[in-house]
């Protein structure tokens, strides 16, 4: 059964880019080694520029725990660490 993830992720000011950056780096890697996510889709808030929503969805369980345990994944958990940032996470289960 597919997963989805809506991500939310606020830059602390000043840092919007660093925040980008990280998201990409993570949505790359993600798009290259990753089969079982569907889904990786970065937007910024247009009345909140740095404020990030992702779109995530991964074809079942399985893709999600290989997309968290990624080295990519780690990457982008230092780098939130480093910004001071905790992400809001839902998780949902997708309606076909």
């Amino acid at each position: 059964m597919a997963t989805s993830v809506l991500a939310t992720l606020v830059s602390p000011e000043g840092r919007r880019d660093d925040v980008l950056a990280a998201l990409t780096d993570l949505r790359d890697a993600a798009a290259a080694h990753e089969p079982g996510t569907l889904l990786f889709a970065i937007n910024e808030h247009r009345d909140e520029p740095g404020t990030f929503s992702v779109f995530e969805t991964y074809a079942d369980q399985e893709a999600v725990d290989a997309h968290r345990g990624s080295e990519a994944m780690g990457r982008f958990r230092t780098a939130l660490t480093e910004l001071g940032i905790r992400p809001t996470l839902v998780f949902m289960t997708t309606m076909d």
